[in-house]
């Protein structure tokens, strides 16, 4: 059993199913639904498993940041997709940003997601220094960007929670 009490041992437990996201995304640009429901399901694990005394308001409430996640995520989507005419921002990019929303929570979303963007432009930056093209058009896998990203914003709720 895990102690849900460790903030540095939650902020790990999703290691494996991001590890498993970060390659196959960098490798194919696709990220798996199951990898995304397993780290849905565990982050709704975790967040039960926090609130023993009241799952059922626990599970609603991690549900509905999932959710929520999944509608603002979907609707940037579709914006970008109107303004460019093209996807920036695949689909399981979207369901991976859910499925990490009750690990973070709303407020940590935001933080996660620019931990991620800064990183891939970062990432777009040296290539650029290193003589690639780079432009508007340039493609990049952003499931492993997002990994780092949430891996960053739950360690600083751990660092936040143990002080």
């Amino acid at each position: 059993m895990v102690p849900l009490d460790a903030p540095l041992i939650v902020a790990l437990l999703p290691l494996p199913i991001t590890v498993a996201v970060a390659v196959i995304d960098g490798r194919r640009r696709i990220i798996p639904n199951r990898l995304n429901l397993a780290l849905l399901g565990l982050g709704l694990a975790v967040a039960a498993g926090r609130a023993p005394d009241a799952v059922p308001l626990a599970l609603a409430r991690a549900l509905a940041t999932a959710g929520l996640a999944f509608a603002a995520l979907w609707a940037v989507r579709a914006a970008h997709g109107r303004l460019r005419g093209r996807v920036g921002l695949g689909l399981g990019d979207v369901k991976f940003v859910a499925a990490a929303a009750p690990w973070t929570g709303l407020s940590g979303l935001p933080w996660m997601i620019l931990a991620a963007s800064v990183l891939a432009l970062a990432v777009l930056a040296v290539a650029a220094l290193a003589g690639r093209h780079v432009d508007g058009a340039t493609r990049l896998p952003f499931g492993p960007f997002l990994v780092v990203g949430l891996h960053a914003e739950l360690l600083a709720q751990a660092f936040r929670d143990l002080s």
